[in-house]
């Protein structure tokens, strides 16, 4: 498995966005898939905030994270974010979320990022065994989710 910059890689950006989307896009009304296409095409930076990487075997894609700005309209003031962590079904249970991960922490940490932040339904557990702390729980629009950060400088 190899982690990339997926600007490295623009033929995935549909891909991609199209997982992003089945997972999450109800969360967002209205939201479209076009819609989430560019702005995963907008945010694929490399060496700034925002990034996307990708975990890749050879050249499928196995799954993505992101290093964005803000992810959670309810706390603006919380930045920046990790967010849109996924691994395709048939490749979890092999460390590629924990991979991805790590290596947003690493750039946050290239960055002089001092803190990234992230927010999780059901995740909880994979994120505190990598290091992140509970912030808050909070209700978002109806979902309970917890609020989580780590700390850059111990990477």
């Amino acid at each position: 498995m190899e982690i990339d910059y997926l600007c490295n890689h623009p033929a995935l950006i549909p891909e991609l966005a199209e997982l992003n989307f089945k997972e999450w896009g109800q969360f967002k009304p209205g939201d479209t898939l076009q819609a989430r296409t560019e702005r995963m095409r907008a945010a694929c930076g490399k060496g700034a905030v925002p990034t996307v990487l990708v975990a890749l075997d050879g050249t499928q894609l196995l799954g993505g994270a992101l290093l964005i700005e803000s992810d959670l309209e309810s706390r603006p003031e919380l930045t920046p974010w990790l967010a849109g962590v996924y691994v395709k079904a048939e490749h979890r249970g092999r460390g590629i979320a924990s991979g991805l991960v790590s290596r947003i922490v690493e750039e946050a940490a290239a960055l002089s990022i001092p803190r990234l932040f992230l927010y999780t339904d059901s995740a909880q557990s994979l994120y505190a065994r990598l290091g992140w702390e509970i912030v808050e729980q909070l209700d978002d629009d109806g979902l309970e989710v917890t609020v989580m950060a780590r700390d850059t400088s111990k990477v």
